[in-house]
């Protein structure tokens, strides 16, 4: 891919630049690397795509339910509420239309319902809010220029106690925010257009790149929290998909291997580990979604979906982060089900911002790769193929893996006499998001299509059904790393 091999080279200049981040301190051979749960000094909620919209109870209930439950994990009052855009639903769509008394410019019904939420799940006098803004927020591609000024409507709409963690030099009503608690610098941004890789206005990026180089030269060890609502371009699943991501970001931040940049817009389930993601320059993580998942349906960033698609948004689902600091400057990150009110699986854990750069390789997309082992059929599996009227159902032990399983590829053959035609794949996902633990996914399998289907698809490669089947299943991890194939033959000829 071109654009993959531009970035590629720029990264590799740029990471010789951010040794300069720490040309002024060395690494403390004293501090720990180690999180210390014990002394913790900072502790904060990280969620995306709340989408809070005048009228809509349960989706409030959602967002304060999460809030309840960050709570809950950090063991009491959280020091910052961070949010990373789409905070509000309808903006984009009716702000400053005739017969839209909700969505003026100079009042949003939905900023109004934010604001609501935001007050029943915490105390904004004792927990810090901080947030970008996103698409459905300003998005300019369907209202055009009425959506630059959304920004400053939030601003003045929310209150100054929504800003009150705010430096001087915050900019909350151009949309570039810096606050600063308990020593730790929290800055963010918007893009000002979306679905391109190169959204930004050059002013912002260079106000984020002059803010970063202040903060870095005064703190090298200390990790700095930025947020913007697309995810960094070839960093976390689902921002390979080149209308979604944004690449021109990483120019600026991929200088300061102290950034922990924190994204939304996805919807992606945070089971998947590649929800956390470095490159040797900084850290990237997804903040999954509070309202629904929608990217669960994708096979891949080419966004084919699923043959067992359960609907365009799940909405029994509702995960984020709970990002805590310890003494050291370590970090935890722990994924929250809200739904279950659990955490999801093991934390990630990064030491301390060192000079050395090793703080950047546990969670490397490469050599995680490399190193990942693709699933496993026992070897007593069997697929077990049976017919019941125009019903085929295809059952199987489910496989194993280092991690999820995160779908099953089904191709289904149709053999005439000794001649197999491919007719068709069922990509079939998990669906990860229902399982806090690996242990708990389902140990059986399976699948269900119609001989009349198999018909039409031995009909679209112009092949003569014959009713004798053979059966190929490989499982897919996170990685696509895919196990071995078992086989079945069937027959169902009338």
């Amino acid at each position: 891919m071109h654009m993959k091999k531009i970035l590629s080279g720029a990264l590799a200049v740029l990471l010789a630049v951010s040794a300069m981040s720490f040309a002024s301190c060395g690494k403390d051979d004293k501090k720990s690397g180690e999180f210390d749960e014990s002394n913790i000094v900072l502790s904060f909620s990280a969620m995306s795509d709340i989408h809070q919209q005048v009228g809509q109870e349960k989706v409030k209930d959602k967002l304060v339910r999460a809030l309840d439950y960050a709570e809950e994990l950090a063991g009491g009052t959280l020091d910052v509420a961070l949010f990373a855009g789409d905070l509000t639903e309808d903006t984009w769509k009716k702000t400053g239309l005739k017969d839209q008394p909700d969505y003026t410019t100079e009042y949003n019904a939905d900023i109004a319902m934010l604001k609501t939420a935001i007050e029943e799940g915490i105390d904004v006098n004792e927990t810090g809010v901080f947030y970008c803004l996103g698409n459905h927020d300003t998005d300019p591609s369907v209202l055009g220029d009425v959506m630059t000024e959304m920004p400053a409507l939030f601003y003045s709409q929310l209150g100054e106690e929504f800003f009150r963690i705010d430096t001087a030099d915050s900019e909350p009503a151009e949309g570039r925010r810096h606050a600063v608690v308990n020593g730790y610098h929290f800055l963010s941004v918007n893009p000002a257009r979306y679905w391109t890789l190169n959204g930004y206005e050059k002013s912002t990026l260079d106000w984020l790149d002059e803010k970063l180089s202040t903060i870095t030269k005064e703190s090298s060890d200390r990790y700095v929290f930025v947020t913007a609502h697309p995810p960094v371009y070839e960093t976390v699943n689902g921002s390979c998909a080149t209308t979604w991501g944004d690449a021109d970001i990483a120019a600026v931040i991929s200088k300061y291997p102290q950034v922990v940049y924190f994204s939304g817009h996805i919807h992606n389930v945070l089971q998947d580990e590649t929800q956390i993601s470095q490159n040797g320059a900084f850290t990237a993580l997804d903040c999954g979604s509070v309202k629904y998942t929608g990217w669960m349906n994708n096979v891949n960033d080419n966004l084919i979906k699923f043959d067992n698609d359960v609907g365009t948004r799940i909405d029994d689902f509702s995960e984020g982060l709970l990002v805590q600091a310890d003494v050291n400057g370590n970090l935890r990150v722990q994924r929250c089900d809200y739904v279950t009110k659990n955490v999801i699986k093991d934390a990630w854990e990064l030491s301390y911002p060192q000079s050395d750069g090793s703080h950047l390789k546990k969670y490397d997309n490469e050599s995680r790769k490399a190193n990942n082992a693709a699933p496993v059929f026992a070897s007593s599996s069997a697929l077990t193929v049976t017919a019941s009227g125009n019903d085929v159902s295809c059952v199987w032990q489910a496989a194993t893996d280092d991690d999820m399983v995160r779908y099953y590829t089904l191709t289904v053959y149709n053999v005439n006499d000794t001649k197999k035609t491919k007719v068709k794949t069922f990509y079939l996902g998990t669906f990860t998001y229902r399982y806090d633990r690996v242990e708990d996914m389902p140990e059986i399998e399976s699948w269900k299509f119609t001989i009349d289907d198999m018909k039409k698809y031995c009909e679209t490669y112009k092949t003569e059904y014959t009713g004798e089947y053979y059966f190929e299943l490989r499982a897919v991890d996170v990685w696509f790393a895919r196990s071995e194939v078992i086989t079945a033959l069937f027959s169902a000829a009338e």
